[in-house]
């Protein structure tokens, strides 16, 4: 009974010491490392959706060597038994048995044990009807013998070469001879992006190359004065020597001048393409308005300053009467002259002042509208540009099939393109 008791407690203290070095050597992945499984979880999801199950699990079994996670020992799990299923390979069903055991082991509950549980007893039960010798076939991956370089980008449509070789489809996974080699990644629309890598060591090198987006070349066809606006934001005045760069997507254009009305237009930039604007602006009502003001001032300033000439000369013929009968008496005649002279002198100086005055009035409220023709344009948010309808296609229909979450990147946001 006490050699029992002993050798229970040797055996705990074996445990103790087991278990506190697996918890010394499960140390937490560097964020270089967290960085290069992303690319590898990412470019393994992208082949796993275009069906190319054993780049895939290469990939997520990369992401799983330097953050293992249960989750992505899920993914890796799942690509295996995919491309069991494709190619008959026993290799493969027996890898996927082993990384669903780990899934399981390292998540005691919730999660996806269910789906786990179900997967690894069917491919158990598969095993075991196996040829012994099939049933044996080594699970140890292919030794490496060439670097290799897993090239991924999140830009839809992009394309990668390799020294300046043919473009192929992304993900990209090739073997790389020793020495230096140019990745360059490129899509329609986007500046191309390069890195070097090199096949010095026999590693799986992570390239992850995000493109930016080539801006749309906007060309507005004004030859008079006027300021362009993108978004309420104005960026050029016209006219305009060159195209304006713009951000590709759903934009406002808008055109601005004195005494125009101003224009704006919802527009769809595409990326790295041209678009031609021109816009045909129209008189506004303001500078009409102004217009005819100024012409109604020029008309009372040119009446007023004919009667004012006609009042002139009006008394200048009753000086003259007055003149003429300072050296004697003057006639009955010559008085009715004198004061039907007088009389018209004062109405034509009254209509002068009149007409003087108004002129001026409209001819300045004329001006203060001309130089007052100044439209703004209000701040107006691009339309919402509804993308156009994609074609369906036939759905998986194994819906757990599919990486969920991966180092750094734990979540749901994968799942539904499985």
């Amino acid at each position: 009974m006490r050699d029992q008791r002993l050798r229970s407690l040797r055996l705990a203290a074996v445990l103790a010491v087991l278990s506190t070095t697996a918890l010394a050597s499960a140390k937490e992945p560097t964020p270089d490392e967290v960085e290069r499984a992303r690319t590898f979880f990412s470019a393994g999801a992208q082949a796993y959706s275009a069906a190319r199950y054993a780049e895939a699990a290469r990939s997520f079994e990369q992401a799983y060597e330097l953050a293992p996670r249960p989750q992505l020992a899920f993914s890796l799990a799942q690509a295996e038994r995919k491309e069991y299923f494709a190619g008959n390979d026993a290799s493969f069903l027996r890898r996927a048995i082993q990384h669903y055991k780990a899934y399981l082991d390292q998540v005691p509950s919730g999660g996806r044990r269910s789906e786990a549980t179900e997967a690894k007893a069917d491919l158990e039960a598969r095993l075991a009807r196996l040829d012994p010798a099939q049933a044996a076939a080594s699970t140890a991956p292919p030794k490496k013998e060439k670097a290799r370089v897993t090239v991924y980008s999140a830009t839809t449509g992009a394309q990668a070469s390799v020294d300046g070789g043919p473009a192929q489809e992304l993900p990209f996974f090739g073997d790389l001879s020793p020495g230096k080699h140019k990745v360059r990644v490129f899509a329609d629309g986007y500046f191309d992006a390069e890195r070097e890598v090199s096949g010095d060591k026999l590693v799986d090198q992570p390239v992850d190359l995000p493109l930016k987006e080539r801006p749309s070349l906007v060309t507005v066809a004004l030859d008079s004065r006027a300021d362009i606006y993108i978004d309420g934001r104005i960026v050029a005045t016209a006219p305009v020597s060159r195209p304006i760069e713009v951000a590709p997507g759903p934009h406002v254009i808008s055109v601005s001048a004195n005494g125009k009305k101003p224009l704006s237009v919802d527009v769809d930039l595409p990326r790295g393409k041209p678009y031609r604007f021109e816009p045909a602006l129209e008189t506004s009502g303001q500078r009409i308005v102004a217009y005819s003001m100024l012409g109604v001032g020029a008309v009372g300033i040119v009446t007023g300053a004919v009667f004012g000439a006609l009042s002139l000369g009006q008394e200048g013929h009753a000086k003259n009467i007055l003149d003429d009968g300072a050296s004697g008496n003057i006639t009955a005649d010559k008085l009715q002259s004198y004061n039907n002279s007088i009389d018209r002198r004062d109405s034509y100086r009254t209509v002068s002042i009149v007409s003087l005055g108004a002129g001026a009035a409209f001819a300045a409220g004329g001006a203060l509208l001309y130089f007052m023709d100044r439209p703004t344009i209000s701040v107006v948010p691009p339309r919402s540009v509804e993308p156009a309808p994609t074609p369906r296609t036939n759905q998986p229909t194994d819906l757990t099939a599919s990486p969920i979450v991966g180092p750094g990147i734990w979540g749901a946001s994968m799942s539904a393109r499985f």
